[in-house]
């Protein structure tokens, strides 16, 4: 894994290292703390850089500054079966708008297939720090926190990789998972009215690398997931056109989507 250095982070998310509000409209009571600090404060906790991007903006404003940086640390790592090792990862959200905290999630990263995230905000709790008062300590205690719950992410990833799905299971779980991609809520009047051909859940469910074949809710889950959030797999209501599904590229979207998945997947166990 490599990390990335401040000024890979800036090149990637410049508004991270504002040096003042991006909203002039924020009251005198609002504290700014840049990010930038808070990527000090959390090297020295060990957690390092990994990922970073912005929300794009709109015209000249800067408003829309809303920003994610992923921190893994080097010495944490949730040893998997068949070298399906996963490394927990600290998601930073923060906007210098003056209308969003600090907001930390846990999220698990796949070795195997680099495809990104598994969050819940039950089991892969979160936690807020505001900027008024922001301080060093309360960071460590927050990352600590964190961090010893750790065990109860292994466990509940555990107990995936014991459930086995029935085919019927399997293909309920990716048509789910593609009504929640799509904006519908699973077993809504508007879920019912949609019927999806058999080849669009035969490619959410695919298996793309040896390490997730089987039937288990873990690896199902983890083929479905890719699917849904990388797309490049084709998809269309019985009797319509056939459309390639884009990947997700907004990080809101994909943290929303992978929360709901995630909690689509658990109820299964």
């Amino acid at each position: 894994m490599e990390y990335l250095t401040k000024e890979q982070v800036k090149a990637q998310c410049p508004v991270a290292f504002a040096t003042k509000p991006t909203n002039s409209a924020v009251t005198d009571k609002y504290v700014h703390i840049s990010t930038e600090k808070v990527i000090d404060d959390l090297e020295k906790l060990g957690w390092k850089p990994v990922e970073a991007t912005q929300r794009k903006s709109r015209g000249n404003k800067t408003i829309f500054s809303k920003h994610m940086i992923q921190f893994q640390n080097p010495d944490i790592m949730v040893k998997g079966e068949d070298g399906d090792d996963a490394f927990p990862r600290i998601l930073l959200t923060n906007s210098h708008d003056g209308m969003t905290s600090f907001q930390f999630r846990m999220g698990i990263f796949r070795l195997v297939c680099s495809n990104g995230l598994i969050i819940a905000t039950e089991e892969f709790e979160s936690f807020k720090i505001r900027h008024k008062g922001y301080t060093f300590e309360e960071l460590r205690e927050v990352v600590i926190k964190a961090v010893a719950d750790l065990p109860n992410k292994v466990e509940v990833m555990n107990k995936m990789s014991q459930r086995q799905l029935t085919e019927e299971e399997q293909r309920k779980l990716a048509l789910d998972a593609f009504l929640i991609r799509s904006g519908i809520t699973p077993g809504s009047k508007e879920a019912k009215e949609k019927e999806y051909d058999e080849e669009t859940l035969d490619e959410i469910l695919e298996v793309r690398r040896e390490a997730d074949e089987g039937n288990t809710l873990w690896k199902v889950f983890n083929r479905v997931q890719e699917a849904v959030t990388q797309g490049g797999f084709s998809a269309a209501l019985k009797g319509a056109k056939v459309r390639k599904v884009r990947k997700i590229k907004s990080f809101e979207k994909d943290t929303k989507i992978n929360q709901e998945l995630f909690k689509l997947a658990t109820a299964l166990i």
